[in-house]
């Protein structure tokens, strides 16, 4: 199946409303669990001078996952919707967590050097931001500019499926009883979506190919590694 980009930014309030309401518990955890078993793996500890950015963090499910479950480090999720980081705001005004921030960013002024961010992180994470940019290295080129020597990567996203049938098959299977609208933007994500073999060409390309992919699934794929 040929790929189909969507929107690179969720402004519409309707779907940032279902997007924020939507029960994403089961893939949030999974990156989480990847980012403890890949530090585990490298005998690392993250202290608390350590910082963490959450890439397209939406309305901010990830980051504040990750500030619970690190209180210590200092954690910034970065999105380019204001609708999105309204949410995430609100959110964080009713479970107040001192080590979470959260910053309007546009993802890829930072690849094209109209945006230099200051600060560098220790560890970047994402989930199901890759396949909402046009051009994909784009996201990869913003990647390197935020983190630091020996940055951590922890990445998950959608995998396109092999056709519109297979696509709408998952979207059935997999949201059957959720509201329609949610529906509508899952099938367009996997549409917009890359497969594995793809994105091991992009980090080839990128001059990324410490990074490791992984299909986890029939959904998704995961990226991890440090650089």
């Amino acid at each position: 199946m040929k790929r189909t980009p969507e929107p690179e930014l969720m402004e519409i309030p309707s779907q940032v409303r279902a997007y924020a309401d939507a029960d994403f518990s089961r893939s949030d955890s999974m990156v989480v669990r990847s980012l403890e078993k890949y530090l585990k793996k490298i005998g690392r500890t993250l202290n608390k001078s350590d910082l963490i950015f959450d890439i397209a963090c939406g309305p901010g499910n990830i980051s504040e996952r990750i500030s619970r479950n690190w209180p210590f480090v200092k954690v910034l999720g970065i999105d380019g919707s204001k609708e999105m980081l309204e949410e995430a705001e609100k959110k964080l005004a009713k479970n107040i967590m001192n080590n979470l921030t959260y910053e309007l960013v546009e993802i890829n002024s930072i690849a094209t050097g109209e945006r230099n961010f200051q600060l560098k992180a220790d560890v970047l994470v994402s989930n199901s931001a890759l396949h909402h940019f046009h051009d994909p290295y784009k996201f990869w080129d913003a990647l390197k500019k935020l983190g630091k020597s020996e940055c951590i990567h922890i990445h998950r996203d959608l995998i396109r499926p092999t056709s519109i049938e297979k696509a709408f098959e998952i979207k059935e299977k997999h949201l059957s009883n959720s509201p329609e609208i949610l529906k509508k933007d899952f099938y367009a994500s996997l549409k917009a979506s890359f497969t594995v073999d793809e994105v091991i060409q992009q980090l080839s390309n990128a001059g990324l190919s410490q990074l490791e992919v992984f299909q986890v699934d029939e959904l998704y794929f995961e990226i991890i590694g440090s650089i």
